[in-house]
């Protein structure tokens, strides 16, 4: 094969790449621009709504969490040319994004990979107990961090890599 080839190729990979970072950030963007709503909501719900306001919760922090890890997926698989396997795959993966690779910088620094942490548990933790035994005080905590800290470093340093990626094709 050409070098020709594989620079096209590569670069329709990157353009592949950076259309579907941005159509997932823009389904997250969604998610978390109803969550000042949802919160609203919950705390005047009566006792009995709240149960079905917590399951909803737990749904879309379990939502976030994926959508983001769908954005590394794509990049382990375009750029990195692997996921990582086993057991533990998912913390790895979420590891790999805040460490240099062969062919990328850093996706999220080390600061943002430690936040995503909590998400990525708290998912593995979602699929793994039943709805009334989560708990609003706690979900709570983990929406607002995402209101008013997380969404937002996720999409600066989300956007640098996608800036540095245009770089590269243009």
């Amino acid at each position: 094969m050409s070098k020709s080839y594989m620079r096209k190729n590569n670069s329709r990979n990157i353009k592949y790449l950076i259309k579907s970072i941005q159509q997932e950030t823009s389904s997250l963007d969604e998610l978390c621009s109803q969550i000042n709503l949802f919160i609203n909501k919950v705390e005047q719900a009566d006792e009995e709504s709240k149960i079905f306001y917590k399951r909803a919760a737990g749904s879309i922090l379990h939502d976030f969490y994926t959508g983001i890890e769908k954005i590394f997926r794509e990049i382990g698989i375009r750029m990195d040319k692997s996921l990582p396997k086993g057991e533990n795959w998912h913390i790895e993966l979420l590891k790999s994004m805040a460490t240099p690779q062969k062919k990328r910088n850093t996706v999220i620094s080390q600061e943002l990979m430690e936040k995503l942490k909590e998400y990525l548990g708290f998912r593995h933790l979602f699929r793994n107990i039943y709805g009334m035994e989560l708990e609003w005080d706690k979900l709570k905590i983990l929406l607002t961090k995402i209101r008013e800290d997380v969404w937002k470093r996720f999409k600066v340093e989300i956007n640098l890599f996608v800036k540095c990626l245009k770089e590269t094709v243009d």
